[in-house]
């Protein structure tokens, strides 16, 4: 077992970046600025879980990587 991740092969990027714009839109309702949270930390609970039943294919890591970008993008990005 290797403790390094491995680089994803071409055609392994080329399905993530055509999954993204989906799940990007399923991470809206938890991180953009318009909507209302007051500071709770459960935006990213539900987010996973969101992530979870709705992209099966994307493994715990995955979703991981995925909140914590969408949430980056959200607060430092434009997202119109």
């Amino acid at each position: 077992m290797s403790s390094s991740p491995s680089i994803p092969e071409s055609g392994d990027r080329r399905k993530t970046n055509l999954v993204f714009p989906p799940v990007y839109e399923a991470l809206r309702p938890f991180f953009d600025r318009r909507t209302q949270w007051g500071g709770s930390g459960g935006q990213k609970v539900l987010a996973y879980h969101t992530l979870k039943d709705h992209f099966p294919e994307l493994s715990a890591q995955e979703i991981f990587l995925t909140i914590i970008t969408a949430e980056e993008l959200f607060k430092y990005g434009n997202t119109k």
